[in-house]
């Protein structure tokens, strides 16, 4: 089976974080017998070759703009494809150019493939050409984001040609089913690679790096964009340290909202109790030294890659309360909630589970468990998809 991955971003490297969720997925696909995947995604702005090898996947890259260097919608500071195109003019006006080299690069590899699996509406897009010109089944795997931003004729005509969509949490099949699509919807969650947080290596680096007198570590990882409200986090800090010293903080990620939140440190008197790190592979040193994860945003917490990481790995989460979220995380059971937008409830949220710990043992315990009762192990995983498509080539021979 020759499977196509369509996706507007990819890891260059081993350690390269940019969805990081998309190759662990294809690092557990290309490990199934008589399937061979090929991924079709863009360049950087860097003079990194255009193909490569990784995981016993080829990857083909494409470029969108010339000169490369001027490329400016992916592989940013920014944070995302979508922080990208809100911020850069230019990149506005790269957004067709992305497009339309997307699907030239994508057309040959398309005609030899089975299944088309499209990562976002935005591959979807370009998939239904593709699918339309080879008759090819397209699969496509959406994500809260696109579903929330991107133009609602954009998402109903991509929704519309795909033959199944892959949905993995319930705001994102509400938004389906607001859109019109409500036919050949599938649940299987993204892949997390949990492996790499089982090892141990850098965590006593770490933390002499970052936390070398032993104070309780609150932790903020993820990208420094609107959805995930880093701002909100540096707000609770001051509540904090002015009733326990003892209590030191990290921000680890990238964004548009980096030199805003080191700003607003300075102005709340923060900065000797925060460390922004910036962009980070060894996620796994960074959780294994956490005493409490936060997360944080105005949108929704269902079901969050870093949020997923830190209760796999048993660290007690604090959340704020988006949509969504107290359906799927019990208030102290498997986290502690607290309402959006109030740094003081925060605030209070951390001290509380600093100091009482009883519940930071429950909600050690049930991390864990709630994690793999979502459906996140990579078999279950693999195996609904294998089978969505088979069901998918075989619709399309049979059509």
């Amino acid at each position: 089976m020759r499977v196509l991955v369509l996706s507007p971003s990819y890891p260059r490297s081993e350690t390269d974080t940019r969805v990081a969720f998309v190759r662990a997925f294809v690092k557990e696909l290309t490990k199934e017998k008589n399937i061979d995947v090929e991924i079709v995604t863009s360049s950087a702005p860097d003079s990194a070759p255009l193909f490569q090898v990784m995981d016993k996947a080829k990857i083909y890259r494409f470029n969108y703009f010339f000169p490369r260097s001027m490329q400016r919608l992916t592989y940013t500071p920014s944070g995302g494809m979508l922080e990208s195109f809100r911020t850069s003019v230019l990149a506005k006006l790269q957004a067709p150019l992305f497009l339309k080299f997307f699907f030239w690069k994508a057309l040959k590899h398309a005609k030899r493939c089975d299944v088309i699996h499209a990562q976002w509406l935005l591959s979807g897009f370009v998939g239904v050409f593709l699918k339309k010109l080879y008759k090819k089944p397209l699969i496509c795997e959406v994500r809260g984001a696109d579903l929330r931003s991107m133009p609602a004729w954009f998402i109903r005509f991509t929704l519309k040609h795909a033959d199944h969509v892959i949905s993995w949490t319930p705001e994102m099949t509400d938004l389906l089913h607001k859109h019109g699509r409500t036919r050949n919807i599938h649940d299987i969650k993204g892949m997390i690679d949990f492996e790499k947080l089982e090892s141990a290596s850098g965590v006593e680096t770490f933390k002499k790096e970052v936390n070398p007198g032993g104070k309780f570590l609150v932790t903020f990882l993820g990208r420094m964009v609107y959805m995930k409200n880093p701002l909100a986090f540096i707000r609770a800090i001051p509540y904090v340290v002015a009733k326990d010293k003892n209590v030191q903080f990290i921000m680890a990620g990238d964004g548009a909202l980096v030199p805003d939140a080191w700003k607003l440190a300075e102005k709340l008197g923060v900065k000797e109790r925060v460390t922004i790190l910036g962009p980070r592979s060894d996620v796994n040193a960074i959780l294994r030294n956490t005493d409490v994860f936060v997360g944080l945003s105005p949108l929704c917490h269902t079901y969050s890659a870093t949020i997923m990481e830190a209760m796999y790995l048993g660290v007690p989460c604090v959340l704020d309360t988006p949509p969504y979220t107290r359906e799927a995380f019990t208030h102290k059971k498997y986290a502690y909630l607290v309402p959006s937008d109030d740094p003081k409830k925060l605030a209070e949220a951390i001290l509380l589970v600093k100091n009482d710990k009883k519940l930071r043992e429950t909600l050690s315990q049930n991390g864990p468990t709630l994690v793999k009762s979502l459906g996140f192990e990579k078999k279950e995983i693999i195996r609904k998809t294998v089978e969505l498509y088979k069901k998918a080539i075989t619709e399309a021979r049979q059509s």
